[in-house]
């Protein structure tokens, strides 16, 4: 197919276990006038099998170990559509995802990008829970993602207008775990987020998902830390506007810090530099921030003293079974 619709991208590594239901659940799609791209980013189990069993309705594409930025940078040299839309191996679609986000992106005279509810699944493939995401205005799409908001979980059932990378960049080689809320953000910085509001995305919840990694909390923390500090606060509060005060600023910085801390561990570890931020748009709201900062150590010292705890009964259990 020399010009689809739509371009499918799936990166894959070692994903036999679940491989051939993401690929399925494309080809089943209401909507057919798409390619499907699976980029092989150096597995060493059967995957390629299983790729390459469906033939000439899969374009397989094997190459050396990246990570999964890498490999979908890759399918996005090849894609040929007009519309992009990333797939996670251990994910699945259901039959109308692509035809109801193209007709929502194809209301927009320019780029933009859509997203849609999400239900989970376990490993198994039955559902076990559900995800209705938020639509938020255009000017406060940035501060909810960069803040860990429902909104994040767009990633997984992203698809946008082409162009919008072309205007953006590929996919962030260098971030290993935030890669695709780092696009998003990107993303929403110059377009708009268009939320269809079905349940169109299976997101599969099992034990090597990488979100239950060590890897994946320090990431994170970093990430958020990182682009709070990076973006100014009249992009992430455009309302402010170009008088607001020390007050109002340092205001804005806690709403950041607080919001951070609902999110739980390990988000609100990110919290820390936002209310030193406050701290320094307002010296004089010292009295009001302290409490707040202290009140975050002692939370995050519970949290080392509980999970130590718990790593050492774990431990010793597991010295008990093996005797």
């Amino acid at each position: 197919m020399s010009n689809p619709t739509v371009s499918v991208i799936l990166p894959v590594y070692n994903g036999e276990n679940y491989l051939r239901f993401a690929i399925e659940s494309v080809l089943g799609q209401t909507l057919q006038d798409f390619e499907l791209i699976v980029i092989d980013d150096g597995s060493s189990d059967p995957t390629p099998g299983v790729a390459r069993s469906y033939g000439e309705r899969v374009r397989y594409v094997r190459q050396n170990n990246t990570g999964v930025a890498g490999a979908f940078n890759h399918g996005l040299r090849l894609a040929a559509g007009r519309y992009i839309s990333w797939l996670s191996h251990d994910d699945v679609f259901h039959p109308a995802k692509l035809e109801n986000q193209v007709n929502a992106l194809s209301h927009f005279s320019g780029p933009a990008v859509s997203y849609t509810d999400l239900q989970v699944i376990d490993a198994r493939g039955e559902v076990v829970g559900e995800h209705r995401l938020p639509g938020h205005e255009q000017g406060q799409n940035l501060r909810h993602i960069l803040t860990g908001g429902a909104v994040c979980s767009a990633c997984y059932s992203v698809m946008y207008d082409r162009r919008c990378i072309e205007e953006v960049g590929p996919y962030s080689e260098a971030l290993r775990s935030t890669q695709d809320v780092d696009m998003l953000a990107r993303l929403a910085r110059r377009f708009p987020l268009v939320h269809v509001p079905s349940l169109l995305m299976q997101v599969r919840e099992h034990e090597s998902r990488g979100v239950h990694s060590k890897e994946w909390e320090r990431d994170v923390v970093q990430f958020f830390r990182r682009q709070l500090n990076k973006y100014p606060l009249a992009e992430l509060f455009p309302e402010l506007g170009a008088e607001a005060t020390g007050r109002q600023k340092a205001q804005a910085r806690v709403w950041l810090a607080e919001t951070l801390e609902e999110r739980g561990f390990p988000y609100y570890l990110a919290a820390y530099s936002q209310y030193r931020g406050a701290l320094r748009e307002s010296p004089a709201s010292a009295p009001q921030l302290l409490p707040k900062l202290s009140r975050l150590f002692w939370r995050h010292f519970r949290q080392r003293v509980n999970r130590q705890s718990l790593k050492m009964k774990l431990a010793a259990l597991k010295a008990r079974e093996a005797n």
